[in-house]
């Protein structure tokens, strides 16, 4: 199968550096038809388009969305970005945003740019220590980055077809964790190179989620129709998207809880263009829906009037309390990252959120996320809540297992942050029962235990006791015990420019060097990962299609789908004086093995600088030949 091919550019300059850190993905879908014919005017079909994205190496990742433009295979161009955003990708961690649905015109579409713009780019780093810094974006020369360009070239196959009749996907992704590499902390220097892939399907297992105002409820129908508004934007025409809903839909209207019927029929009761915000899945019975589970409604939708704090907490002393990593929506502004807020609650503030549906402000202790409403004072940096509310989120612990009985586990994060940062004077009855993160007690209910042994780790999701209710100290939904025999994973491995067998092919697999790279491996729900000395030897393809890509200097991106194609383009490159300097890999990770079973895999070949000493040409005033070493460049 040819190779899906992509051109990364400057507006100025083409250039190519190193690539890590974090990964996004954007999912477009249309209406579609297998015909090639070129659109009239009169002809449009819908286009969905929505954006995602992980990873715990950056705080915050925001950036220009300046334009995304798609070229129909008779040379027409149309942008289908509404308006210019600011987007931090950081914030899309673990759900997709609907962006906008936009009449396109008819036809075949065979490739995609992505305008950014790293002008004002806000981009916060963490090392392993949890402290944070403000990072400078760069590009591979170190010059400071600007306008940047990111096209991708669709294969023949995997075309957009636009038609009134019939649904189709895409899904682009801006792989982050193959676009950035953290030079350095102190300087805080980000090199950046965007890097854009892209496959004709949809992610049904992910969440997504839809911001709009109310157009209409149809009751009978369990479902309720926006008109999307992305971003905290209050202006442009983003197009209208209905959602489904069924009994076993939460609500929180005007900061009321509802379950399914109930909260159904309260939205019939709100004017149209009050806020709403669905959270959901694709419904697989029809394509074009989502199904949501959880619903936020009027004064509950963070852009519906006041500031908006997001973080997690870390300190508390009385109704005084720290959030740490705080994202801050001000008005009608995109977020803005604080590495830390004091936030201000009172007896009069609400809390929602919690499972039981039971909460106020005890429930915000040590550890758990927030998203509070209320006023912002710069000049104090403290958020005022005492009036307002705050809704809580299921939080997610890591730690070795010191116990089973009751569950004790030695932390290492909470929420992707190092359990360093936290202070958890105050979480229990006494100071003698504070919550100890190196024998921190879990609340397991009847969730079975039988499997789990000391010196495991485990993932636990759920939620932090009430402060100054300890023991116990967590409430576990949820307890993830990693398999390592067959767990998802992602891989990053790093060259450094002057050395060579890094990567050789034996197989139809890709055996990797430890001798002269570094490695990072993070186990899915385990982002302490690195410190189990787990080890890859080898990286292999999965018996289905995946996304196999190619960056080599001087040459742009070529996507592979099969990955006998990968292996074998990878071949003759290697073949050909060029080396692996940087490859990311997520898939299923075997610990027996040592090996991955990767779905997406990214090289970057580059040629290696190599130091080869030369003899001096001795002068007359030279005794003897003097050795110098001459550099040789790329």
């Amino acid at each position: 199968m040819p190779p899906l091919h992509s051109n990364i550019f400057n507006h100025s300059l083409n250039y190519f550096g190193l690539i890590i850190g974090l990964s996004s993905a954007l999912f477009i879908s249309a209406c579609s038809t297998s015909s090639d014919t070129v659109a009239t005017d009169n002809e449009n079909g819908d286009l969905q388009l929505a954006i995602t994205d992980a990873e715990e190496d950056f705080l915050s990742y925001q950036i220009e969305l300046d334009a995304i433009t798609l070229k129909r295979i008779d040379g027409a161009t149309v942008n289908i970005l509404p308006l210019s955003s600011e987007i931090d990708f950081v914030q899309y961690q673990e759900l997709s945003e609907l962006f906008a649905v936009l009449s396109v015109p008819k036809g075949t579409y065979s490739s995609i740019t992505l305008s950014l713009d790293y002008s004002d780019a806000d981009i916060v780093i963490q090392d392993e220590a949890g402290l944070s810094y403000q990072a400078s974006a760069v590009n591979a020369l170190g010059e400071a980055l600007a306008e940047v360009e990111v096209e991708l070239t669709l294969n023949d196959n995997e075309f957009i077809h636009i038609s009134p009749r019939k649904a189709a996907q895409l899904t682009l992704d801006l792989d982050l964790a193959a676009s950035n590499t953290i030079e350095s902390f102190d300087p805080a220097i980000v090199t950046v190179e965007p890097f854009m892939i892209g496959t004709t399907e949809l992610d049904e297992n992910r969440e997504h989620r839809v911001r709009g105002l109310l157009e209409t409820v149809i009751e009978d129908e369990q479902s309720i129709r926006l008109n999307i508004h992305p971003m905290r934007h209050k202006q442009g025409k983003f197009g209208a998207f209905t959602f489904e809903v069924n009994d076993d839909t939460h609500y929180e209207i005007n900061g009321i809880e509802f379950t399914g019927s109930a909260g159904l029929n309260a939205m019939t009761t709100l004017t149209a263009d009050t806020p709403v915000i669905a959270f959901g899945q694709a419904n697989k019975e029809t394509s074009q829906n989502y199904l949501a589970h959880q619903v936020h409604v009027g004064s509950s939708v963070p852009w519906a009037g006041s500031d908006v704090l997001k973080g997690i907490i870390t300190q508390r002393s009385g109704n005084d309390i720290t959030i740490e990593g705080a994202v801050l929506e001000l008005e009608d502004q995109a977020g803005h990252f604080r590495q830390t807020v004091e936030m201000q609650v009172s007896e009069n503030s609400t809390v929602t959120g919690y499972r039981l549906g039971d909460a106020d402000i005890t429930n915000l202790s040590i550890g758990q996320k927030v998203l509070a409403f209320g006023d912002f004072d710069g000049d104090s940096n403290t958020f005022n809540a005492e009036e307002s509310n705050i809704r809580i989120k299921v939080n997610q612990v890591v730690g070795e297992v010191i116990q089973t009985s009751p569950l004790q586990l030695a932390l290492s994060y909470i929420n992707k942050r190092p359990v360093e940062v936290f202070n958890f004077n105050g979480t229990g009855v006494s100071d003698v029962e504070d919550a100890k993160p190196e024998s921190y007690e879990i609340a397991t209910s009847d969730l079975d235990l039988s499997t789990i042994e000391a010196t495991e780790w485990l993932q636990v999701r759920g939620y932090p006791s009430a402060f100054g209710s300890a023991p116990l100290d967590f409430e576990a939904l949820s307890i993830i015990n990693p398999d390592f025999s067959s767990h998802a994973a992602k891989l990053h491995v790093r060259w450094t420019s002057d050395s060579t067998n890094n990567v050789n092919i034996t197989n139809e697999a890709l055996v990797l060097n430890p001798e002269t790279g570094q490695s990072k491996l993070h186990l899915k729900g385990i982002p302490s990962a690195n410190v189990l000395n787990l080890s890859i030897e080898t990286v292999k393809g999965n018996a289905e299609q995946g996304r196999y890509s190619i960056l080599t200097q001087g040459s742009g991106i070529d996507i592979y789908v099969e990955f006998s194609s990968f292996v074998s383009a990878l071949n003759a490159k290697l073949s050909n004086s060029l080396e692996v300097v940087h490859l990311t890999a997520t898939g299923i990770f075997s610990e027996s093995r040592h090996d991955l079973e990767a779905s997406n895999i990214t090289v970057r070949l580059a040629t290696p600088i190599i130091a080869i000493p030369t003899i001096a040409t001795p002068t007359t005033n030279t005794a003897e030949s003097e050795l110098t070493d001459t550099v040789i460049s790329q």
